[in-house]
């Protein structure tokens, strides 16, 4: 239960009341009362809103004036097994570290966005012990109190959420332009990537296909540590990513946003015939190979996510790139070199296993093909008009608007 704002031609200055709540009674009914300001809904919000909630069963598990300290147990126990564990390890670390020592004592209810301001500055300037913390910790501080706020909303002991856009405010997250630089340092340009690849087929070919997978296709390095041999689907030069490993919490997990299928290029599809053909072959008495990883180590177990940073560190160095390399700089590659190529930031936002395509534009969008000055020309093929008149008999030129009477025939509906 929350202020809202009207929609549409309610909203205009016409409307008395552009403030409204909205809420259930406990037959189901719906109202919807009307404010003049949003102060006055969040007041009565305030006076009604717990015996509402009270009517409809929906009393809090937590006492009203809850402190800080307090909510934050119940609300990390809560969402437990909603998130993923690294998730909640990162929630659990911030909320014992900086929010329960510096708000903790704080009633839930009584937050307010100027507090809440002048503490995210203050772990920016001092930290913990006097340091000032980088943007990324600054911001894992503020999600993790905007979360919290915001399952307090949920929970009814607030009726909005103090720390909301404030890492805008604030700028603590990087900007878009700042993101596209990081990457554009991080990707290979085609040079490069070629000479990366031909030093690992010449040098250390039994590491080619692992490599060329990563290049070709993006991967995450968890996603291509748990690819299987029966994941790659020959017929349809096709790999399916079903898994990932999590490498802090030695388990199996599920790929960031979901499983996809990714496409493999006629290059790799060769390489991969030839190096899953010969794993297939060695099969146990039931018939099955007796290694089911499509990438195995020397002792045929899952390969070591350490080991392959280390192989590609070496090859970037061996290979003279002249700075270091990490199996995420070829993920960049991979998605810089598609969208540089003029493909769709759909496709490629499929490919990469982002959660929507503004994320790959965002990220990528500095790579998009730019058209030459000249480029608005073409808009005159599809609307010339001729200011001669035709000569008698003639058609009219390919591509010219035929300007008639704007009177439309009787009988005749426009199309």
């Amino acid at each position: 239960m929350r202020p809202r704002k009207r929609r549409g031609g309610r909203a205009g200055a016409q409307c008395r009341k552009p403030w409204y709540v909205q809420y259930r009674l406990p037959d189901g009914r719906q109202k919807s009362p009307g404010f003049a300001t949003k102060h006055e809904a969040q007041a009565w919000i305030d006076q009604h809103g717990a015996a509402i909630r009270a009517r409809r069963g929906l009393v809090p598990l937590v006492a009203a004036d809850s402190t800080l300290a307090d909510y934050g147990r119940h609300w990390l126990a809560a969402i437990k097994h909603g998130v993923k564990a690294r998730t909640h390890e990162s929630y659990a670390s911030q909320y014992a570290r900086y929010l329960v020592p510096q708000l903790g004592d704080r009633a839930v209810a009584a937050v307010t966005r100027p507090e809440l301001r002048a503490f995210l500055v203050t772990c920016r300037e001092a930290g913990v012990r006097g340091h000032p913390l980088k943007p990324g910790a600054v911001y894992a501080i503020y999600a993790t109190v905007r979360a919290l706020l915001n399952a307090a909303v949920e929970d009814g002991l607030r009726g909005d959420n103090p720390a909301a856009r404030l890492g805008k405010t604030l700028h603590l997250h990087p900007s878009k332009l700042a993101r596209q630089a990081a990457i554009r340092g991080r990707a290979l340009d085609r040079e490069q990537t070629a000479a990366l690849l031909e030093y690992t087929r010449t040098a250390e070919a039994a590491w080619y296909p692992l490599l060329l997978t990563l290049v070709r296709t993006g991967l995450r390095i968890g996603e291509v540590l748990m690819l299987r041999l029966d994941d790659y689907n020959a017929v349809a030069a096709t790999l399916r990513i079903e898994r990932a490993w999590d490498a802090k919490h030695k388990r199996e997990d599920t790929p960031k946003h979901g499983p996809r299928a990714v496409d493999v290029s006629p290059e790799l599809a060769a390489v991969l015939d030839a190096h899953a053909g010969a794993i297939a072959k060695v099969v146990g008495l039931d018939g099955t190979p007796v290694v089911p990883w499509l990438f195995p180590s020397k002792t045929r177990t899952m390969l070591d996510g350490r080991n392959v940073r280390r192989a590609v560190a070496r090859f970037g160095r061996r290979a003279r790139l002249g700075r270091p390399l990490k199996p995420h700089d070829l993920r960049h590659t991979f998605g810089s070199q598609l969208i540089a190529a003029g493909l769709s930031p759909v496709y490629v936002q499929r490919q990469m296993g982002h959660a929507s395509v503004q994320i790959t534009v965002d990220l990528y969008g500095s790579g998009l093909p730019l058209d030459g000055g000249g480029g608005v020309a073409v808009l005159d093929t599809y609307g010339r008009v001729s200011l001669d008149p035709p000569a008698p008999g003639a058609a009219p030129d390919g591509g010219a608007v035929v300007v008639q009477s704007a009177r439309t025939p009787r009988g005749r509906g426009r199309a």
